[in-house]
């Protein structure tokens, strides 16, 4: 396979910013040289993205989406790797599930990588089997979209894993303090008459759970942190030497609160879209490596369960299929597309402790290629996804992924 005249986006490569001809044979980077004839619009090759949460309600609410769609709305929008969350029907607390979810996923150009549960049944009380888990092909451990209320259950987890350098992962929302929330708590939502989530119901967990990792040691990772004072509070743990890190949602960079002036359900999100100044503060953290990560937190939900009245629909919006038209709305000077494609490709792979991949001769080719100047519309014929729950649904969008490389396994669309 030959990719010709491509730009490569990688800080980790010699090549970084030039525009090359690639060679791969069986799945490996055979020669990279300076392409001959330079073009006008040439396309950009990355390290190939990485998300770090999606759910694709497999097994289960298939209805919703399933492994096989969900991987191939994640290659479409040029994901060679997948976290998926163990929100499941059974719940993947258990070796079988595990290994049913790899088991489904291993002929997909997209690789899974599941996140077992923390606790059994994802009811907070006790442990889950982390160490079959583990042996049986679970990445991390976290309940997903439940938050871990149980302080304990934290503390005894943290101490578990150091046994293997494991990591655990915390989705930092307070339950008692954003009880009956719909959206984010402040002015916009006193003017809509919604009941708020307020920042204090994320910052009192982050407190929390840095104050346990202090004690405990280990390997934490907080997963869509949203406000100010989340970044505030990660960078002071940072400075002093904790093992934490962090990432933010995509479409929390998007959007803020101002959007759901209209009760549109797609905007309906947990944790909810903030304030302007909230954004501000998480792009920021962004460009000075506060936060490690982006994810896109993919959550599909069906017409019967979107299509409601706002304080009954349910929390939750697809994005992996439209990334990169996404990452190209937030470059800035502030906020350049460098950083926005590290951050989603070996951001993640830093924060699992992966391997970082490199554009280098004899590197394994794990690839993305993108067009940062095609323009597609997004719709219900070209939305691969079961669901459709997206605010970018009917729009004309500029930039799209036109290929997937994962070693021997490709997807270029003609």
């Amino acid at each position: 396979m030959n990719l010709r005249n491509v730009v490569v986006q990688d800080t980790h490569s010699a090549h970084h910013g030039q525009e090359v001809d690639i060679r791969i044979e069986k799945g490996i980077i055979k020669s990279i040289v300076e392409s001959k004839k330079k073009t006008t619009a040439p396309k950009i090759v990355t390290p190939g993205f990485m998300d770090l949460s999606s759910h694709f309600n497999d097994p289960g609410t298939e209805y919703k989406e399933d492994l096989i769609t969900g991987l191939k709305t994640a290659c479409e929008g040029g994901f060679t790797d997948v976290c998926i969350l163990p929100n499941t029907l059974p719940v993947a607390d258990n070796r079988s599930t595990i290994e049913y979810i790899l088991t489904k996923a291993s002929r997909q150009v997209t690789s899974a990588h599941p996140l077992g549960a923390l606790s059994k049944k994802l009811e907070g009380d006790s442990l889950a089997e982390i160490l079959d888990l583990r042996e049986s092909g679970a990445v991390a451990f976290t309940d997903g979209i439940i938050p871990v209320m149980n302080a304990e259950l934290l503390l005894k987890a943290l101490q578990y894993v150091q046994k293997f350098k494991g990591l655990v992962i915390s989705r930092p929302r307070d339950l008692s303090l954003s009880r009956g929330g719909q959206m984010h708590e402040g002015s916009v939502s006193t003017g809509l008459g919604l009941v708020g989530m307020s920042s204090l119901s994320e910052m009192v967990i982050i407190e929390r759970d840095l104050s346990i990792l202090a004690y405990t040691g280990g390997r934490l990772h907080i997963h869509g942190v949203s406000t100010s004072e989340s970044v505030a509070l990660i960078a002071k743990a940072k400075k002093t030497g904790l093992a934490v890190t962090c990432d933010v949602i995509l479409h929390q960079l998007c959007y803020s609160d101002d959007s759901l002036s209209s009760f549109d359900p797609s905007y309906k999100v947990d944790p909810p879209l903030r304030t302007n100044k909230d954004v501000q503060a998480l792009k920021k953290g962004l460009a000075n490596g506060t936060i490690d990560a982006l994810s896109i937190d993919h959550h599909p939900q069906d017409l019967e369960s979107k299509n409601l009245e706002f304080d009954l629909a349910e929390f939750g919006m697809i994005g992996l299929q439209t990334a990169f038209s996404s990452l190209l709305s937030l470059t800035s000077k502030e906020l350049s597309l460098v950083t926005l494609l590290e951050k989603l490709s070996n951001g993640p792979r830093h924060v699992l402790n992966f391997p970082p991949i490199k554009i280098e001769k004899g590197e394994f080719a794990k690839l993305t290629l993108l067009d940062a100047h095609l323009k597609w519309q997004y719709n219900q014929e070209s939305n691969i996804s079961k669901s459709n729950n997206s605010p970018l649904l009917g729009h004309l969008l500029t930039g799209k992924s036109v290929g997937v490389i994962n070693g021997e396994k490709s997807y270029i669309p003609s």
